[in-house]
């Protein structure tokens, strides 16, 4: 079973505990990403941080983030099984309730809303925290989630008892 919870370790080395209902994204920080995260909080908070302790981004529902030390693999080994939505952006298997084609239609209607598409989206995927776009089609989405929850369990520390033979 995968873990309902999210534990990470903030560029502070607090440990927090989150919900994993709550987690929209998670995505693993290049050294540009890193770059750039330290330069945001210096001139926006005053925060110097050591950009080389920090591994990903955690974006949670309400749109706000946080950076973790943690690697996606430790992530894993928590039990949380990670579904890849493309570009590098990861979310938690358990989030998603569905997935639907991203259209031609879609597209235009955020182009009226002056948002700018990057890449070529492929799927909508409805998660607890929200809607996400992925380059996969929601069939690959579903199959991804299909493949992350059955492989965490065997290699998390929530794996269920097994009987000793006789």
């Amino acid at each position: 079973m995968s873990a309902n919870a999210l534990k990470f370790t903030t560029h502070e080395g607090v440990t927090k505990v989150v919900p994993i209902d709550t987690v929209r994204t998670v995505k693993p920080l290049t050294a540009e990403d890193k770059e750039r995260a330290k330069e945001a909080l210096k001139d926006k908070k005053g925060i110097d941080i050591d950009a080389a302790r920090v591994n990903i981004r955690i974006e949670f529902g309400d749109k706000s983030s946080k950076l973790a030390q943690e690697s996606l693999d430790a992530l894993r080994e928590q039990g949380v099984a990670l579904v890849n939505l493309g570009s590098d952006r990861y979310v938690p298997a358990t989030n998603i309730t569905g997935a639907e084609a991203f259209t031609k239609e879609d597209a235009e209607r955020l182009k009226d809303e002056e948002y700018t598409l990057k890449q070529t989206f492929r799927s909508k995927v409805d998660t607890r925290a929200g809607t996400v776009l992925s380059s996969a089609t929601p069939v690959q989405i579903m199959d991804r989630r299909a493949k992350a929850m059955e492989a965490v369990p065997a290699n998390s520390n929530n794996k269920k008892p097994t009987a000793k033979p006789a």
